[in-house]
């Protein structure tokens, strides 16, 4: 992929694959879990106070024990009566039970229930719904407790049913869009304790408490021996506690939030009491509209794609920490202090990852060297006066190089550049032309410049150009021509322990290089492409090769092309082409030498780098100086580095001589 589209299309790539992903999940079944996560972590973290004056009175072992109950049988309709006399002495504000009163039973126990059920000030029964079986249609119809308690309850009466998300976890009110065609226990609940419910539809979360009943919990038995007064003006709640607190076995068991994290399960009654406490309060959870959720799916993929590009890998995996902590609080603060709650998750957990493997993978792709024996279709052009060998000794992106000896029988380097590369758009082309005629004439002028000795004329869709030849790999190439290797930085570093120079060679080559570039500057021409595999060694000599970029210095505002290597380029929005910007490559060729890392993994210095130094001799000293240096020629603002490269010289030359 050429450069000057790296700049846009990798992160236009990486936002677009964020964006999809993130609708993926939002929309379909595959991101339950991730939707789940950002719930359920609401709870971990935050919970909010109960203020109500609640008391869940539970029919559990203890009770049935106590009683001689029978956990199959209707609870005796004796003692309910017995409650009720108990709470309406006390003057209860509202009693609700979650026990089912359809059946009759003995007439003269039945009587005495009835007569218990006048009393209390508010008295809400629960309902079930059944559903309806018949070839034309399908629905649901409550069934309501006998005429003669719900007469006796004022007629207040609501459906107790819950309905777990496939996970088994209660997450919503039920009905799921609430208030539906009749009451739910807890909505009834909370009209008679004096809420004022919007009757608009809507799909209602429940906002869970605490992971223990934040509200007071006794056994029946209990109940009926409180003092007197004990529950004056306080809601009661009446339900049957399961056996267990395991996730399964028993119908009246659900999971919550908390059972991700304690693997315990709760009573229905428990979540019913959540949901009418959730509505006399008003502090139930609702999701924003769904245009406001895939808009800022979209933007968070936008900035995600772009954002991250523009960092260095290391610098990339921090921001990625951080902006999961971010997504996490802010999500749990959302659901905390206001009515909403976000699928953050989606952000933090399937988005973010998706950009950083992409955006990484470019990354790590642009910072390995290229391979040398990478050869295209095209074939070698007939150059009269000279042999050309096969095979060619690589290419780049802008054409090939050949392995040739001309009539003198001196060896060269020969490039083609072919215009067929880059389709219809001439410009690369031209620009690989014109950089390479700025540099030819002062090419032979500086031992530091590779020399070019031959330029042909720019016609029938390609050019070509003779380079002095660099040192081989191996030393008897010229018997066998296709054994040469050219000894370029990346070859010498690969000979290298941990792939990196000693500090005194990195000395000597950033100073020849160094003096090279500044020649070139005061020419009016910047190189535009340093990096390793464009310094090539010439009877020992490192020296600035690849010049097809070379263009005249000129001000930013005249720059149009976007040209170079990544990694070796100063970040953006700062353009390449100055000297700035050759200084910045020229200090990360440096880095790259001095550590064995990537260019990517700047500016880390690894502690053991110093440790190597010292057992290999050197100062090391003398190997953090050089790493200021670098520092300094790589700071991302371009003026806070080595305003020339004679200051760069001038930095390197100094400390060689300590």
């Amino acid at each position: 992929m050429g450069n000057r589209y790296s700049r846009y299309l990798i992160p236009a790539s990486g936002a677009a694959l964020a964006i999809l992903c993130g609708l993926l999940l939002w929309g379909t079944r595959l991101g339950d879990p991730w939707i789940n996560v950002s719930y359920d972590s609401l709870f971990r973290f935050s919970n909010h106070p109960v203020t109500n004056n609640v008391v869940l009175v539970l029919m559990d072992n203890a009770a049935f024990d106590q009683f001689q109950q029978n956990r199959n049988q209707p609870w005796d309709r004796a003692l309910h009566a017995r409650l009720l006399d108990r709470l309406a002495d006390d003057d209860c504000f509202l009693v609700a039970f979650d026990s089912f009163f359809h059946r009759v039973g003995d007439p003269e126990t039945d009587d005495r229930f009835a007569a218990a059920l006048h009393r209390p000030r508010r008295v809400v029964l629960m309902a079930e719904p059944v559903e309806i079986n018949h070839p034309n249609m399908y629905g649901v119809t409550p069934s309501l407790p006998n005429e003669k308690f719900l007469s006796a309850a004022g007629n207040h009466w609501g459906v107790a049913w819950l309905a777990p998300d496939l996970d088994g976890v209660v997450r919503r009110h039920w009905p799921r869009v609430s208030p539906g065609p009749f009451p739910s226990l807890p909505w009834t609940m909370a009209v008679m304790a004096g809420a004022r419910l919007d009757p608009q539809p809507r799909e209602r979360w429940l906002r869970y408490y605490a992971e223990e009943n934040p509200w007071p919990t006794m056994s029946y038995g209990f109940a009926l021996s409180e003092p007197t007064n004990y529950f004056r003006n306080k809601i009661v709640f009446v339900a049957t506690q399961p056996a267990t607190s395991l996730p399964n076995g028993e119908p009246d068991k659900f999971s919550t939030p908390y059972t991700r994290w304690s693997g315990e399960a709760t009573g229905g009654a428990e979540i019913l009491l959540t949901a009418a406490l959730n509505l006399m309060n008003g502090d139930w959870l609702e999701r924003p509209p769904e245009i406001l959720e895939i808009l800022a799916l979209c933007l968070s993929g936008v900035a995600l794609g772009a954002g991250l590009w523009c960092l260095r890998l290391n610098l990339m995996l921090l921001t990625a920490i951080g902006i999961i902590l971010l997504a996490t609080l802010g999500g749990i603060l959302l659901g905390h202090y206001t009515h909403y709650w976000f699928p953050w998750s989606i952000v933090a957990a399937a988005q973010l990852p998706v950009v950083l493997v992409w955006n990484a993978s470019w990354k790590l792709h642009y910072s390995r060297p290229s391979d040398i024996s990478k050869v295209s279709g095209e074939a070698a052009p007939k150059i009269p006066g000279y042999q050309i060998f096969e095979p060619a000794l690589g290419e780049g992106a802008y054409g090939k190089v050949w392995l040739a000896k001309n009539k003198k029988g001196e060896w060269r380097a020969l490039k083609v550049v072919f215009q067929s590369r880059f389709g219809e758009d001439t410009a690369p082309f031209e620009r690989e032309f014109n950089g390479i005629s700025r540099y030819q004439p002062i090419s032979a002028r500086h031992p530091g410049l590779l020399l070019v000795d031959f330029l042909s004329p720019s016609r029938d869709g390609l050019f070509y150009y003779t380079m002095e030849l660099g040192d081989s790999l191996d030393a008897g190439w010229k018997q066998d021509p296709k054994r040469y290797k050219v000894c370029d930085l990346v070859s010498v570093r690969a000979d290298q322990p941990s792939r990196r120079l000693p500090v005194a060679e990195c000395l000597e080559i950033g100073i020849e290089l160094a003096e090279a570039l500044e020649f070139l500057h005061q020419q009016g021409l910047t190189h535009r492409d340093i990096k390793p595999q464009n310094i090539i060694f010439v009877n020992g000599r490192p020296k600035l090769a690849d010049a097809g970029l070379v263009a005249e210095i000129r001000p930013l505002s005249e720059m149009k092309t976007y040209v170079g290597t990544p990694g070796f380029m100063p970040p953006v929005p700062e353009m390449p082409g100055t000297v700035a910007a050759d200084i910045y490559g020229l200090g990360m060729v440096l880095f790259v030498a001095a550590t064995g890392k990537p260019a990517a993994f700047f500016p880390d210095i690894a502690t053991s780098l110093v440790a190597e130094e010292l057992v290999a001799g050197a100062n090391s000293a003398t190997f953090m100086q050089l790493n200021r240096i670098i520092l300094k020629a790589c700071q991302p603002e371009a003026g806070q580095r080595y305003a020339t490269a004679a200051e760069l010289l001038a930095a390197l030359k100094r400390l060689a001589a300590k």
